[in-house]
């Protein structure tokens, strides 16, 4: 044991602690400080190495000298002649200790909070990337879809790749043209890596630059020119996708690798045609529609195994059939039409996620849920990266099962694939309403409105949020002006029906007799519902139940809702909680208890366009009222506990939860 002995009187042992202490607080602050200074990734290790060779050099300093009073001194091999002066203070008050002690707790607490003053990096998947629109440098501004088209293609090719999460193309297009730099863009995107470049079109040659970056360091990770036939334009994708996947260290499988070398046509003139479509479908406009199935059309003449122009017809018919619904030839010949191309596309083109997609769009639409589900399942294991597919699951999990938590949860991993897709945003806004959270789900909205100002559906969401809160003035102001808006898009009836319920509850008469007067010359205001439930809603307010509940069951079943199974689920609950009220404001208790047991079992409707009020969870509200007054305390008392369960994370300031917390209150 002289060893040991040794190594304490030589101090070795205080020295090491001492070193390891000071290390680790150095290690803390390398860590926050060089990536704010964005210095290289080697000098951390440099460090880290530099701080490891020093502990045998202070081990051997410390063996071989010895700090005095006067100075570093060779230590001796005897022990001195002096007698050494014993601390007899506690170890917690020994000067050395309570260094060492808060040495630790400094590098501990530098650890642990210091990362707080950094960009938040440890969530980001340092196997994402974002392709920006590529630069057009030809001299031909109509080459500009071109450049789009291609920026699209290399994003569908490494879409491919199952390690990569691929940022979609409606959230990287906002980026078009932008001032920003790589890192700002890669922190607002959540993407560790940025894919850049230009194309410029020459005749029958093609130029394409391209650069990987970092989006982290700014760090250039891969580059290259290509000057090529404008036929090999294919092979420029893949070998693209295939450079980015070994700069970033991902290794294909044989299949990816084949997805990504296989080509729908080999036709450039089809291809140009297809892109030019896919562009004019973008624009979401009756006009641009027609235009895009037109190009569509010219690219399956030229080339009629090409299966992606098949898939763009049918998404564009159930586009028109989602928008013109109330033309009913038109839209029964649209959605003939987008079933017989969806098939089809699938038929040429079975392994492409966009065939499949189609099809799954088809089948949500016509409430085909387990062919959807197939089918979306598909487009998503061809492209894991597919947004829209992974939206319109959560859209089977709402429509099919009910069941809020999945969808929210499929929407959430749409939007982190692109933090655009409006349908994700207005359904997690419309999903948290149907629950009771007004708060959030404005906040919500409010938030993509910012983002989306001309996407009506927004708008129905705040309002009704408004409405269903009590305040009436609030959503009155913030819906009169939208009314362009609406026209523009041909919802105008949906514009009326929101104005109109906040004129009932401010009890602006006259305005309101103008505007039944106005729905009534509307083309469709006799094959929609807004002209009559508004009606219906003024009779209620003037008490005349009787015809209230007449006429909301001749509503029900007239063919305004026959006709679209869709509409008779968002609106029939509607009506029967219309009908319990009058019942209940009669006195009919058993009646209104009756008119609740005809709701639907499950709340799993959207209503988007058709946003009234959501009275689905009411029903067990209602129910409690009927059963108290029918002196059954018992099972008013479950009705009311059911609403608040279901309404569990509703607002406490809703008046049917203030309510139903009273009555429980009072019933105890």
């Amino acid at each position: 044991m002289k060893i040991i002995e040794e190594l304490k009187r030589r101090k070795v042992f205080r020295v090491m602690a001492s070193y390891a202490v000071v290390v680790f607080v150095i290690m803390q602050l390398v860590e926050i400080l060089f990536p704010i200074f964005n210095f290289p990734q080697w000098t951390q290790q440099f460090i880290v190495i530099l701080l490891l060779l020093g502990f045998p050099v202070a081990a051997i300093f410390s063996w071989v000298f010895d700090k005095t009073p006067d100075g570093f001194i060779k230590t001796t091999k005897t022990k001195s002649s002096k007698p050494t002066i014993k601390n007899n203070q506690p170890f917690y008050f020994q000067k050395r200790n309570i260094v060492l002690v808060v040495g630790v707790l400094s590098g501990i607490i530098l650890g642990r909070f210091g990362q707080n003053i950094l960009p938040n990096n440890e969530s980001i998947n340092n196997k994402s990337i974002a392709v920006l629109p590529f630069e057009n440098l030809s001299k031909d501004g109509e080459d500009e879809y071109f450049a789009d088209g291609m920026t699209e293609d290399i994003l569908t090719e490494l879409s491919k790749i199952k390690d990569l999460l691929v940022i979609s193309r409606t959230t990287i297009m906002k980026y078009k043209g932008t001032k920003k730099t790589i890192k700002e863009i890669g922190k607002e995107l959540g993407v560790a890596n940025i894919l850049e470049g230009s194309i410029r079109l020459s005749g029958n040659r093609v130029r394409i630059t391209g650069q990987l970056i970092n989006a982290l360091n700014d760090q250039h990770l891969w580059a290259e020119k290509y000057d090529r036939d404008i036929e090999d334009i294919f092979s420029v994708q893949d070998e693209v996708a295939n450079a980015i996947a070994n700069a970033l260290r991902i290794e294909l499988s044989d299949e990816e690798a084949r997805m990504i070398s296989k080509t729908q046509t080999e036709s450039i003139e089809a291809y140009d045609y297809y892109i030019k479509g896919r562009t004019s479908s973008y624009f979401y406009e009756v006009q641009k529609n027609i235009e895009a199935i037109e190009f569509y059309k010219k690219a399956i003449e030229i080339d009629p195994q090409y299966s992606l122009p098949y898939a763009g017809i049918s998404r564009v018919r159930m586009s028109q059939f989602t928008f013109q619904f109330m033309d009913q030839e038109f839209s029964s010949f649209a959605l003939k039409e987008a079933e017989a191309f969806a098939k089809k596309a699938v038929m040429l083109g079975p392994n492409e996620a966009e065939t499949n997609f189609a099809l799954g769009f088809f089948y949500n639409a016509t409430q085909q849920f387990d062919l959807a589900f197939t089918s979306f399942n598909k487009a998503i294991m061809l492209n894991p990266s597919h947004a829209h597919a992974h939206d319109e699951i959560g859209d089977v999990y709402l429509y099919n099962y009910g069941d809020f938590n999945s969808a929210i949860s499929w929407y959430n991993k749409a939007l982190q694939r692109d933090r655009e897709l409006v349908p994700a945003k207005w359904f997690k806004a419309e999903i948290l309403l149907r629950s009771g959270q007004v708060k959030k789900s404005i906040e919500q909205v409010e938030d993509a409105i910012i983002d989306h100002p001309n996407v009506t559906q927004f708008y129905g969401v705040k309002h009704s949020a408004l409405m269903m809160s009590g305040r009436y003035k609030e959503a009155y102001d913030f819906i009169l002006d939208k009314n362009n808006l609406y026209e523009k898009e041909g919802r105008s009836l949906i514009y009326y029906q929101m104005l109109g319920l906040s004129l009932l509850e401010l009890g602006k008469t006259k305005e309101f007799t103008d505007l039944i007067l106005k729905i009534s010359k509307h083309k469709y205001s006799e094959l929609t519902h807004q002209k009559k439930y508004l009606t219906l809603l003024n009779l209620f307010k003037a008490q005349k139940y009787n015809d209230v509940i007449d006429g909301f069951e001749v509503l029900n079943n007239s063919t305004i809702l026959t006709n679209n199974s869709g509409t008779r689920r968002v609106l029939s609950d509607v009506f029967y909680y219309w009908r319990a009220l009058a019942f209940l404001e009669m006195g009919e208790y058993q009646s209104a208890l009756n008119e609740t047991f005809r709701f639907r079992p499950v709340n799993n409707q959207a209503s988007v366009g058709y946003i009234l009020d959501h009275y689905w969870p009411k029903k067990d509200y209602i129910k409690g009222l009927a059963y108290e007054g029918l002196g059954d305390e018992i099972n008013a008392r479950r009705s009311y506990q059911d609403f608040l369960s279901v309404w569990s994370n509703a607002d406490n300031s809703l008046p049917e939860v203030v309510d139903a917390k009273q009555k429980l209150e009072n019933l105890r």
